[in-house]
């Protein structure tokens, strides 16, 4: 663990800049914290997390069935990326969306934050089906 020095920003484009700057470098994001938040155990809004995420196209080809909560709906997506890599994608459905899940074939959106090493997307979270609004 390390101590980290503060400094405040005075513009959004500021704090856009230095965002960048950090994950340029190789940094996850930034944490920022209210300047009169005092510190709290546990969770606060006074301290928030703020990164960057890609947003990316693929296409559906399977279905991973879901497990506890999800029995007997879908539990994740095997998708193909733009780029050829396939992986699962298996948080940001609505139970709804998990009950009848995108066609196998159809082109959907997601986010993620980066790329493994493999190139494979890192936290991918699905949007939406690309021809939904």
């Amino acid at each position: 663990m390390a101590r980290l020095s503060q400094y405040q920003l005075g513009s959004n484009k500021e704090l856009m800049l230095q965002l960048n700057a950090i994950t340029d470098q190789g940094g996850e994001g930034l944490m920022l914290h209210h300047k009169l938040g005092l510190y709290h155990r546990g969770r606060s809004n006074d301290l928030l997390k703020l990164k960057l995420f890609t947003d990316a196209e693929a296409t559906a080809l399977d279905y991973r069935a879901g497990k506890g909560k999800f029995t007997g709906k879908m539990g994740a997506i095997k998708v193909k990326s733009d780029t050829g890599k396939v992986f699962y994608i298996g948080s940001g459905f609505s139970h709804k969306e998990r009950e009848n899940p995108p066609a196998i074939g159809s082109s959907i959106s997601f986010r993620h934050q980066g790329l493994t090493d493999s190139g494979i997307p890192k936290f991918a979270v699905f949007i939406r089906v690309r021809n939904e609004p």
